[in-house]
């Protein structure tokens, strides 16, 4: 218990949601960068269908890989990596049992909320026990994972899915009936999420956004990327601006916490591209709507209908000339007419 005391509720939740952050992104990436190749090769061979098929079983090791990377992020030993593990596989609901002919079934990547509850759980009662079991760890550590924390995530799931699937159906479905306020929303959100400690990649999938919902965030997402890009051009080299592009804006963290104003153009990029999205109406699945630039388009490319040449045109348009066009109107607004942020505030040091 002294152990776990160590670490603030602030400190315990970032550790544990940045390893679930981390355990989506590697799951889902060779689906979002791959999946759509493959599946367009799957019918011309059993090669090509093979490929698809262990392309999309990445998806499936959410839980585990949740489990055993927040378990990390303590110092877990070996055995208490894979106790973890074991229970939020378990309480995932990613598994369902048939007692009518005793098989088990993989149906999905289970629900995220109960994940990270049933994650948060093992690793406390794994602090809590291990003064008292001592060498007996690997007999008691994966009895208790498995049989008892994975047990309660099995009575828990059906409760917590009802919730986040009820709140996703009723974000997607309002997104449906008022595109113009919601996707701007969302737009603006997710925009500002990104930026922060948050992960949205985790939000998007734990809620379910997707469709119309799905595809404002990530082209939210996706403004604040080429917005950040943008401003730290002036101050910063070519490399941190390419990779600010591509998704690593949560580098400028320190910057954000020092002057939080930083976020009004990245805000202010989200909103504008999430306006224009709600008459484009570009679309993105739960696992993908948490991603910007380059996933985000990847997978919102699979949902369009029409020539190749015109939906390339659609997603060049929404994931890279719009999101250019924002952030230079965003950060000169900011910087040139309202004086909200200087040059300076951008600048990384890589060396600190």
């Amino acid at each position: 218990m002294q152990e776990l005391r160590k670490y603030s509720v602030n400190d315990f939740w970032n550790k544990l949601m940045s390893a679930v952050a981390m355990a989506i992104v590697v799951s889902v990436t060779p689906s979002a960068i791959v999946g759509p190749l493959f599946q367009a090769l799957a019918n011309h061979g059993p090669f090509w269908a093979t490929l698809n098929m262990v392309t999309n079983m990445a998806m499936y090791a959410v839980p585990v890989l949740c489990g055993a990377l927040a378990a990390g992020q303590f110092g877990f030993s070996m055995i208490e990596k894979t106790s973890v593990a074991l229970a939020t596989l378990i309480g995932s609901g990613a598994v369902a049992y048939s007692a009518k002919d005793g098989t088990y079934t993989l149906i999905g990547m289970g629900d995220l909320i109960n994940i990270i509850l049933i994650t948060a759980i093992a690793i406390s009662v794994i602090f809590i026990i291990r003064p008292y079991v001592g060498s007996w760890s690997i007999i008691w550590d994966p009895i208790i994972g498995a049989c008892a924390i994975g047990g309660f995530g099995v009575w828990t799931y059906p409760y917590v899915h009802m919730v986040t699937t009820t709140v996703g159906a009723f974000l997607n479905q309002v997104t449906k009936l008022q595109p113009l306020p919601m996707c701007t929303i969302l737009g603006l959100s997710f925009a500002v999420i990104i930026a922060t400690p948050l992960s949205t990649v985790g939000l998007a999938y734990a809620f379910g956004i997707s469709g119309i919902a799905g595809g404002a965030a990530s082209v939210g997402i996706t403004a604040c990327f080429f917005t950040v890009a943008y401003a730290v051009s002036k101050v910063n080299g070519k490399g941190l601006v390419v990779a600010m592009a591509f998704g690593s804006v949560k580098m400028m963290l320190a910057n954000f916490l020092k002057h939080p104003q930083m976020l009004i153009p990245i805000a202010i990029s989200g909103g504008i591209a999430g306006f224009i999205d709600s008459f484009v109406q570009m679309k993105n699945g739960a696992a993908y709507a948490g991603f910007g630039f380059p996933v985000g388009p990847i997978n919102a490319f699979t949902y369009l209908s029409g020539s190749p040449l015109h939906n390339f045109l659609i997603v060049a348009g929404m994931y890279f000339i719009l999101p250019i066009i924002v952030a230079l109107l965003s950060y000169h607004l900011c910087k040139d007419v309202f004086h909200i942020v200087n040059e300076d505030d951008w600048y990384v040091n890589l060396n600190a």
